[in-house]
């Protein structure tokens, strides 16, 4: 495994740790099966960054539109880069990308649906993060109208995917994000009205998503499993230009997003109990803690920053309604 890109990934969680509380991170690998493909191989870090990218454009995509031209150009909605302490606009992004991740899309579609469906209700001010998804008021209109704006979008979106070499075959670590791909695509094909000899073509031969025995387990009992191969591998090579090209990652670029993120290990549910990376994402989860103790002598400054906080206010509270001394001067009326 990459040292360096190893270290960069448990810098990113002891950033996480740093600066955000575990209730925002504890989740992550219940997230990292939910999120969209794209994604499930950045960190945490990383992807809420993506997401503040896409939410800054999209914003400025709508003020163009619908606001002023020039003044789009210098609106962006959030601060840049990754804060170095608790920060409430970076908390804000955070669950607006995790709210995200729950439910299957890319960052960008949902965002721009975001911003056209408040622009059709004639909102009179532009949407922070947290104000993307649906709100108690309008989540049954939301909903309705998202579903039937992405409904054909999303098949098309999953093309792309044949530019991501982490779900190629030579890539392939049996990892739970790379199995979920390659179920998805088995079901695809079982939908698919071309021929299985066609779509073996495309998916084993061009773009290797999967590999031939599991292409072909999708071949009737009594069909000529030697024919079919041999119609695909010619089908295959009168497209050879669009074959994608071998991209060999090394481990470190297939660490999960959920890696080393301690709190979200689980070894008794999925994904953890069926990860190849488990061993690995322990030992790297119990350095980015003691880095993060090192660092602030909290596993999460955060929580305990709360603590203390809530201790002091319980304190308070409590002093205030003591009973008064006896002998006190002072009576209460009634």
């Amino acid at each position: 495994m990459d040292q360096a890109k190893l270290a960069k990934r448990i810098e990113d969680v002891v950033q996480m740790r740093t600066i955000l509380h575990p209730k925002d991170w504890q989740d992550e690998s219940q997230l990292m099966m939910t999120r969209w493909f794209d994604y499930r191989f950045m960190s945490t870090v990383e992807a809420t960054m993506t997401f503040g990218d896409h939410y800054t454009a999209g914003l400025r995509r709508h003020v163009r539109t619908h606001i002023d031209r020039d003044l789009a150009e210098t609106v962006s909605g959030i601060k840049s880069g990754v804060p170095t302490a608790r920060a409430a606009w970076f908390t804000a992004l955070w669950r607006a990308r995790a709210r995200t991740d729950a439910m299957f899309v890319p960052y960008d579609l949902l965002i721009d649906f975001s911003f056209d469906f408040s622009s059709r209700r004639k909102r009179y001010w532009t949407m922070l993060p947290h104000q993307l998804h649906a709100s108690s008021k309008n989540a049954e209109a939301w909903r309705k109208v998202f579903d039937e704006a992405v409904e054909d979008l999303l098949p098309r979106r999953m093309r792309t995917m044949a530019d991501m070499p982490h779900y190629r075959v030579e890539n392939d670590l049996d990892l739970p994000a790379q199995r979920h791909f390659r179920d998805l695509m088995l079901s695809e094909m079982r939908n698919e009205h071309r021929m299985l000899d066609e779509q073996i073509a495309d998916r084993v031969f061009i773009k290797r998503h999967l590999t031939l025995q599991q292409a072909l387990s999708l071949a009737p009992a009594d069909a000529d499993r030697v024919e079919i191969e041999r119609r695909a591998k010619a089908a295959s090579e009168d497209r050879a230009w669009e074959v994608r090209p071998v991209v060999e990652l090394d481990t470190s670029d297939l660490l999960p997003s959920c890696f080393a993120i301690a709190e979200t290990i689980n070894e008794t549910r999925s994904p953890c109990d069926t990860c190849t990376l488990l061993a690995h994402c322990r030992k790297a989860a119990a350095e980015a803690i003691e880095i993060t103790v090192r660092m602030t002598g909290e596993a999460s400054p955060v929580l305990m920053a709360d603590r203390e906080r809530k201790r002091l206010n319980t304190k308070k509270c409590r002093d205030k309604t003591k009973p008064l001394p006896a002998g006190s001067s002072e009576t209460v009326s009634d």
